[in-house]
């Protein structure tokens, strides 16, 4: 019997000993990155393998994920982990609160790997009945229904959405004076039915007041710099909202390069807390240089921009002045300085007492032949201008200008420079509106961005020009498929004479054409032109951009000498230009519109996207064919 025992025991001992080796094995295997061959799912019904593999981190292998040196078509540390969250994300947000998901790894033949997900669904739930319960100020619950009433009757039970509620009502009441709010839910799946109601437990606690604010750091600029921005203020109701713009105020200010806003440590009184705000100063004196491309440009396809100035901000307390030069220029067969420019600025921060800087500006730009070689041109003006921010998505600028203009060096063909002096006075009144809710300035994938511009020149004013300029360019970027992003652009503008004058100048009308508007032209060579190809400017314009952009693979990878640039992701586009400009509106018409097409790669470098695009025109009875290659600097829009 002993005999018998011993052996048992031996047997077992080799049997485990098996085990842990074939374990170890399997973990060498998978610290090797096996190469995951197929995917296999099991057990769902609701959702179709697709659906699932779509969400899934681990990609099967082909040829052009390799390509691309996708390292999900391997298996990573973080694979199992990712896949099995996706996965419960997936069905939680559909009502399956318990869904159990099995993830395994399985040695194939060939040492590749194959992907197992097991899906136990469980029941599916929908939301019934929501209401609030609990501890807190009469009046507050008409608000805490517009929060819930997001949870309707019928709809999946999805946690996120329990989550967000439960947020947006600690939120609500942390911007009211309740800081320390305690919320939680409760998830009643009890009845027997698919049906689930949901009950809120708010204890809002007491009231809060802002305490003193005692701001340090302060040297080279007076105090009240800093106090001024700041939207909390003694005794006031505590404001989660407050806090967080005077930290974006502080920053956006200009004086401070980093900031800390916190309740005071030795503060005593949790109803009543002190705070204190820690800046950095910005140095009082500064120097600035650029050299490098000027993106969008309405010169060139590529123009280059130098410039040195030198500043102060603190004139006069706060007070900012700056002086600065700046030269654009083109290199290439045409190297020639485009714009050259004197400037000096004054800058009230508080103009009025209120957030809104009034700046006082003074321009020069000294004797140069314009761009397309029509006539030179000299200008000096002065303006005055003003913006004001209306949240974190709406800016306005509103100004005024007197520029007094000398042109001279006229062709024999001036016919179209209709003017009656070579030197004018002009004056005009301009303002701009900007709605921008992008997510990212560079490579925006989703919101939208408006920019319209009015300028009026003379009438009332004055002056010996009149006319008047407007220009709307709408924008939305929206992701239309994984990785792909859709942007849109529709832009347009009218520019007309009126009164006194009965035409403009070349540089006052609208120009059209190149890397930014419609490819496949040259710089503002699209539109009315005169009998030497220069552009004589538009009165009318209209141009409409589609542009689909995604990343692509990353070739610098695989190129010898190339690799510096393989920590810049390579990005390709394809888009659709359409547009004209128009001397009469009677020749605004389908038929005269230009229509380009093409396509474009971009490298997305710290100052944003080097862009390389390839534009061919359609051939219409108005424009031949002609196709044109565009090297600038950010996207067209």
């Amino acid at each position: 019997m002993r005999r018998i025992l011993l052996l048992l025991m031996l047997l077992l001992v080799g049997s485990a000993e098996a085990q842990v080796l074939s374990e170890r094995e399997r973990l060498r295997w998978v610290r090797d990155n096996p190469r995951i061959d197929s995917i296999v799912v099991e057990g769902n019904t609701f959702f179709s393998d697709g659906q699932i593999k779509g969400r899934l981190y681990a990609k099967p292998w082909t040829w052009w994920s390799a390509l691309k040196e996708d390292r999900r078509i391997r298996v990573q540390r973080e694979t199992y982990g990712r896949d099995t969250l996706e996965v419960r994300y997936l069905y939680v947000t559909e009502g399956f609160l318990g869904v159990r998901v099995e993830h395994a790894f399985e040695m194939l033949p060939d040492s590749n790997a194959l992907v197992r997900i097991l899906v136990h669904e469980g029941r599916r739930f929908f939301f019934d009945t929501t209401r609030v319960t609990g501890d807190y100020p009469g009046g507050l619950p008409i608000h805490f229904h517009k929060k819930t009433a997001q949870l309707k009757p019928g709809r999946p039970v999805n946690p996120i959405e329990l989550r967000q509620v439960e947020f947006e009502l600690k939120t609500y009441l942390a911007n009211r004076g309740y800081p320390y709010a305690q919320i939680s839910h409760r998830v009643d799946t009890s009845a027997g039915t698919d049906r689930a109601s949901v009950v809120f437990y708010v204890y809002a606690d007491s009231l809060v007041h802002f305490g003193d604010i005692e701001v340090e750091g302060t040297s080279r600029f007076p105090q009240y710099v800093a106090r001024r921005e700041l939207k909390v203020k003694p005794g006031a109701v505590y404001s989660r909202d407050a806090i967080l713009e005077s930290q974006r105020r502080l920053l956006e200010s200009g004086y401070f390069t980093t900031m800390q806003l916190n309740r005071a440590e030795d503060s005593p009184d949790r109803l009543n807390p002190d705070f204190t705000v820690r800046v950095r100063e910005r140095k009082t004196n500064y120097v600035t240089t650029e050299l490098g491309a000027v993106g969008q440009s309405n010169l060139r396809d590529l123009a280059w921009l130098t410039s040195a100035g030198v500043g102060k901000r603190n004139i006069f307390g706060s007070r900012r002045g700056e002086v600065s030069v700046s030269y654009t220029f083109s290199l290439g067969q045409d190297s020639r300085i485009l714009q050259n420019l004197y400037s000096a600025e004054f800058t009230e921060p508080w103009f009025l007492g209120l957030r809104m800087p009034l700046t006082l500006g003074f321009d020069w730009e000294p004797t140069l032949r314009v761009p397309d070689n029509v006539y030179r041109r000299r200008s000096y003006s002065v303006s005055t201008e003003t913006n004001r921010r209306f949240g974190r998505e709406v800016r306005v600028w509103l100004g005024v200008e007197y520029e007094s203009l000398k042109l001279s060096d006229f062709p024999e063909d001036t016919a179209n420079i209709d003017v009656d002096e070579t030197t004018s006075g002009r004056r005009r009144i301009y303002s701009q509106f900007r709605y921008d809710s992008r997510d990212n300035l560079f490579i925006p994938s989703r919101g939208s961005y408006i920019d319209a511009s009015a300028d009026y020149f003379g009438g009332f004013l004055g002056g010996d020009n009149d006319f008047y300029r407007v220009e709307v360019a709408w924008s939305t970027y929206q992701p239309v498929w994984p990785g792909w992003i859709s942007a849109t652009r529709i832009k347009f503008g009218f520019a007309e004479p009126f009164g006194r004058s009965d035409s403009m100048l070349t540089d006052d009308r609208l120009l059209l054409g190149g890397a930014n508007t419609v490819r496949s032209f040259r710089e503002n060579r699209l539109g009315p032109l005169d009998a030497d190809g220069n552009p004589r400017g538009a009165r009318y314009v209209f141009v409409f951009n589609q542009e689909f952009r995604w990343k692509t693979f990353q070739i610098f990878n695989k190129i010898p000498l190339l690799d510096i640039l393989s920590p810049f992701p390579l990005w390709q586009s394809l888009f659709v230009d359409v547009g004209n400009g128009f001397s009469d509106r009677d020749d605004i018409r389908p038929d005269q519109l230009a229509v380009a097409y093409g396509t474009g790669v971009q490298i997305l470098s710290p100052a944003g996207p080097i862009r390389l695009d390839y534009a061919q025109r359609l051939e219409t009875d108005t424009f031949e064919f002609s196709r044109r290659w565009h090297f600038t600097i950010l996207y067209a829009f």
